[in-house]
C-alpha cells in the first residue's frame, strides 16, 4: 500500500477512536436519546459538524455495535477502491474486479473480508449492504463509488440514516430490517492500530 492509503487510513483511525470517545462521553453524562426529534437532526444532510448537531449531542449517539461496524465496513472499501485507483495509476486498470476483492482486501487491510460475521454469503451482498457508498459497476464489474467523499463526516451521515431507516421499518412492523450480524468481534468494529500520527482537522468533521 502506498503511502497515501497510510495516511487516510491513520486519519480514519484518529477520527473513529474520537467519535466514539465522543459518543461514550455523551451517554455517559446521562444524555437522552434525542437524535430522532433534534431539529437539527432532522436533515442530515445539512449537518456541518456529525460530532455536535446541537448541545452537544452527536449525530452517531444512537450507533449500536452493528452501527459501528458498518461505518467501518463503508470506509474500508471506499478507502480500498479509493487508493487502488491511485496506486495503480493505469487507465486500463479501472478498479478492483468483484473476484479479486478479498485478494486486495487483505493486501491493503492485513485482514480478511468476512462476509458471514455480517451474516451474509458473498462479497456481493455485502457490498450491498452498503450500497450508498460504494458498488460493483454494472459496465466494468469492478468495486466503484457512486460519489467522491469530501469529508469522514459523510460516514457518518450515510450510517445514520441507513440507521434510521431501519428503525422506522421496524417500527412500523417489518421485522426483516432487523440487522441479523453474528456477534461482531471488537477488531471488526475497531480500527487496526494506528499506522501514523495524524494531526487533528476541524471539529470532528473529519476532511477526506
Amino acid at each position: 500500500p502506498s503511502q497515501y492509503f497510510k495516511d487516510k487510513m491513520a486519519a480514519w483511525q484518529k477520527q473513529f477512536g474520537e467519535w466514539q470517545t465522543k459518543q461514550k462521553a455523551f451517554k455517559a453524562a446521562g444524555a437522552k436519546k434525542t437524535g430522532e426529534s433534534s431539529e437539527a437532526a432532522k436533515d442530515i444532510s445539512s449537518v456541518e459538524d456529525v460530532s455536535d448537531i446541537g448541545g452537544g449531542e452527536p449525530l452517531f449517539a444512537n450507533f449500536a455495535p452493528e452501527d459501528w461496524a458498518l461505518i467501518q465496513l463503508r470506509h474500508e472499501l471506499y478507502l480500498l477502491q479509493d487508493a487502488f485507483q491511485k496506486d495503480a495509476n493505469d487507465p486500463d486498470r479501472a478498479g478492483i474486479p468483484e473476484n479479486h476483492l478479498s485478494f486486495y482486501y487483505n493486501k491493503y487491510f492485513k485482514k480478511q473480508l468476512n462476509p458471514k460475521l455480517f451474516n451474509l454469503s458473498t462479497n456481493l451482498e455485502l457490498i450491498a449492504l452498503v450500497k450508498d457508498t460504494v458498488a460493483i459497476a454494472a459496465d466494468t464489474q469492478v468495486l466503484t463509488a457512486p460519489a467522491e467523499l469530501d469529508s469522514l463526516g459523510t460516514f457518518v451521515k450515510q450510517t445514520e440514516e441507513n440507521r434510521r431507516e431501519r428503525q422506522r421499518r421496524i417500527d412500523a412492523g417489518d421485522e426483516t430490517a432487523r440487522l441479523k450480524f453474528v456477534t461482531v468481534p471488537a477488531a471488526v468494529i475497531a480500527p487496526v492500530k494506528s499506522l501514523a500520527p495524524v494531526a487533528s482537522k476541524g471539529k470532528g468533521k473529519g476532511k477526506w
